[in-house]
């Protein structure tokens, strides 16, 4: 009985241990808009947090396109205001004649649409970094991976010991 008990605790122990050694990552959003990452409370780079998620090679690849995803829409949405504050410089800046303001509307024209796939692009990743976070800490916590681990299971009916691959 002494040797099922001492074997029941280290496969307790071993259990917390696994579940301890990856970091909860969190996620807050800055007066942009943009996340900050956060690994056990300290903040990290997004770079940072893909070699945490190193674990989960799955995971980690979702969170980088993801991340890139959010980068490129952000790109583009300031490509967008930059473009839109140009174009009203360009028109202001001299007479108006009717090929000014059609090239200021022009430029105009090409910020609202630089803008219009901007927004999504970058809302979708950052929707799509915040799941690839949450599926990484549920995995973490549980402490499901691409091992083997050998687990104590309770139920009503019967108590034993099972294989998980």
């Amino acid at each position: 009985m002494k040797s099922i008990s001492v074997f029941l605790l280290l496969l307790f122990v071993n259990n917390n241990i696994q579940a301890q050694n990856n970091p909860r990552i969190s996620y807050r959003e800055n007066l942009f808009g943009n996340h900050v990452y956060l690994a056990d409370g300290e903040k990290v780079k997004a770079s940072e947090i893909e070699k945490i998620m190193g674990a989960f090679p799955e995971d980690a690849e979702a969170f980088s396109k993801a991340n890139q995803k959010m980068a490129v829409g952000e790109t583009l949405r300031l490509g967008g205001w930059i473009l839109a504050a140009g174009s009203l410089v360009y028109l202001f800046s001299g007479d108006f004649t009717q090929q000014r303001v059609l090239i200021s509307g022009g430029m105009m024209l090409g910020a609202a649409a630089i803008t219009t796939i901007a927004f999504p692009m970058k809302r979708n990743g950052k929707r799509e970094t915040s799941d690839a976070i949450e599926i990484y800490n549920y995995k973490a916590v549980r402490g499901i991976g691409d091992r083997s681990a050998l687990q104590f299971k309770l139920s009503p009916l019967a108590a034993g010991l099972t294989l998980n691959f």
